[in-house]
């Protein structure tokens, strides 16, 4: 685990790449999006919730049970989930998720409109931002970015 090497560093962080594709409203039930957004939720219940949509896929139940039908949105949506655990359980660090974009990528053949520099520019930001050193809790951690700025997870 890399988190014990991270709090030795003097501004640890953590950037998430996730996507538009992990945005809330892949949900159908508001159930399932009360779930992922509590700020109670922890690491051991996300795995649940990550199992129990493999399970209802498998089962071919998750259409009834309100899961989309996209396990890249689902493994997106789990990152950004797990990006805002992380940030609550630990306090000094900056963690966050980032949506690059539809970058020109062998994974979709290069039909992406974003050119990878500029998807990886935001990412950069992230890492190489001021972290507050002040004590009135104002630090960027838990946070959901894309295009140099930070948008709900919504989308909305």
């Amino acid at each position: 685990e890399c988190l014990p090497l991270l709090k030795q560093a003097d501004s640890p962080r953590i950037i998430n790449v996730a996507s538009a594709a992990g945005r809330l409203t892949i949900l159908r039930s508001q159930e399932l999006v009360d779930k992922f957004t509590s700020n109670t939720l922890t690491e051991p219940q996300l795995s649940t919730l990550m199992e129990q949509f493999v399970n209802d896929v498998q089962n071919g139940t998750h259409e009834e049970k309100g899961w989309p039908n996209t396990c890249y949105g689902m493994s997106k949506l789990g990152i950004i989930a797990l990006t805002k655990i992380l940030a609550r359980e630990n306090e000094g660090f900056l963690i966050n998720s980032v949506d690059p974009g539809y970058c020109k990528t062998d994974q979709n053949n290069n039909q992406g409109t974003v050119d990878p520099a500029d998807g990886a520019y935001t990412p950069y930001l992230l890492a190489l931002m001021e972290q507050d050193d002040e004590d009135d809790g104002e630090d960027m951690s838990g946070l959901h970015f894309y295009d140099q700025q930070e948008i709900p997870w919504s989308y909305q």
